[in-house]
């Protein structure tokens, strides 16, 4: 049945008033156009990508003003729809600040070669790429393009799918590298033996590796390192320890696995740690060669104001071995502990060999003002024991304070 005229005359008048936008919209609409294109930037270089585009339906102004937007970080979550990805690429004029993908799929391969061409036409500043596979044996080259990424400074790789040498390459072609971070990056092996490959990069201020095995990698021109952390679960047997702290000689903050050998891993070592601050290890007190490997490399840091032990055992050992109060007394020297400051060791068992070493510190060091000692869950002792301990030790500073924990797991 045909609509009456004046209901077709208030159909009408409702469709206009739904277009037209209301006098509040015009007015927010018209303030959003005002304001000065430096603070329309500003506000899109601070927005999460998704909420950078969605600012085009705002105003006039507004409508592709992110493509243009210099420094905008391109983030996505997981579950991003990488075709989404590729369109922002395309559409995006600027240099690229920023491109981290939450992660890459093995169905989402494809699609990171066509990111790679397009960052590398933006100028990518920071990249991470984040390789999930489900099978280690699936192959997938990254396109070339990756290797005219030359204005990187933040490189970020975990699964890299590539070889030894295309990863070699990859670091030496970008001069401006300031940050590396190699995460369980996965390398084919010859017969059970690696490659050996070198990480070239003058510029470079932190180097961060994270691998369960070792994969040849090798420092060969680190000048300008500040901060080093190298945690590998296991060493090859090749592994020359001399060499690769010699290669990390200029580090102000070093993070290290002492590897669990018969033997001291760094004897000879005759590099100076002049620059070095801060050391964190992770290491046996228990161990005769553990505690040979840190005290060497403790009288080869003068200026170390900052030593963070997490201790480790890989056995259950029923009996204290040879590290006690004539071995400690044996390592010292005039200038060892000479700047240092703080101290703290984690997972403290209480065994003779970690007390003589605690009680050995506090009666050395001179200028220390904090020792924090936290034990570990499984320590046989009492707080209450522990500490009623500690407090007898001689303090050879008169600043020095013992803060006591203990750790607890669920």
């Amino acid at each position: 049945m045909e609509a009456s005229p004046r209901r077709r005359r208030l159909r009408s008048s409702l469709r206009r008033r739904r277009r037209s936008p209301s006098p509040d919209a015009e007015v927010a609409s018209g303030w959003l156009d005002s304001l000065p294109p430096e603070l329309r930037n500003e506000i899109l270089s601070r927005l999460p990508l998704r909420c950078a585009v969605r600012t085009a339906a705002l105003a006039r102004a507004w409508r592709r003003r992110w493509e243009s937007v210099p420094s905008l970080r391109i983030k996505w979550p997981a579950g991003a729809d990488p075709d989404a990805i590729t369109g922002v690429l395309r559409r995006y004029s600027c240099p690229v600040r920023e491109f981290c993908p939450s992660h890459i799929g093995e169905a989402s391969f494809r699609h990171s070669d066509r990111w790679l061409r397009l960052l590398a036409l933006r100028g990518v500043q920071t990249l991470s790429l984040d390789f999930e596979r489900s099978d280690e044996e699936s192959a997938h080259t990254l396109h070339p393009s990756i290797f005219s990424c030359r204005g990187l400074t933040v490189l970020r790789l975990r699964g890299f799918p590539d070889g030894p040498r295309e990863l070699e390459a990859l670091i030496a072609a970008s001069p401006l590298l300031e940050e590396l971070w190699l995460l369980f990056i996965q390398v084919p092996d010859n017969n059970g033996e690696y490659l050996q490959w070198e990480i070239q990069a003058p510029k470079l201020r932190y180097l961060f590796i994270d691998q369960l095995l070792d994969y040849g990698w090798e420092i060969s021109d680190l000048p300008s390192l500040e901060e080093a952390d190298i945690n590998v679960a296991m060493y090859n047997t090749h592994r020359d320890f001399v060499k690769l702290m010699t290669g990390l000689g200029s580090t102000k903050k070093l993070k290290f696995a002492i590897p669990p050998e018969d033997v001291n891993v760094v004897e000879g070592l005759s590099c100076q740690f002049n620059n070095l601050k801060s050391l964190s290890l992770q290491t046996s007190l228990h161990l005769f060669s553990g505690a040979l490997s840190l005290f060497c490399l403790l009288r080869n840091a003068p200026n170390l104001e900052v030593l963070d032990i997490e201790l480790y055992d890989l056995y259950s050992v029923e009996e204290d071995g040879e590290v006690d109060s004539d071995f400690l007394n044996a390592q010292w020297t005039d200038d060892l502990f000479s700047n240092l400051i703080r101290v703290g060791v984690t997972h403290l068992m209480c065994r003779l060999s970690e007390m003589c070493f605690i009680k050995f510190i506090l009666s050395k060091a001179r200028r220390l003002r904090e020792f924090h000692v936290c034990l570990d869950e499984g320590c046989p002792k009492s707080n209450e024991d522990a500490v009623t301990e500690f407090v007898k030790y001689r303090r050879a500073s008169p600043r020095a304070k013992v803060f006591f924990s203990r750790a607890e797991y669920d």
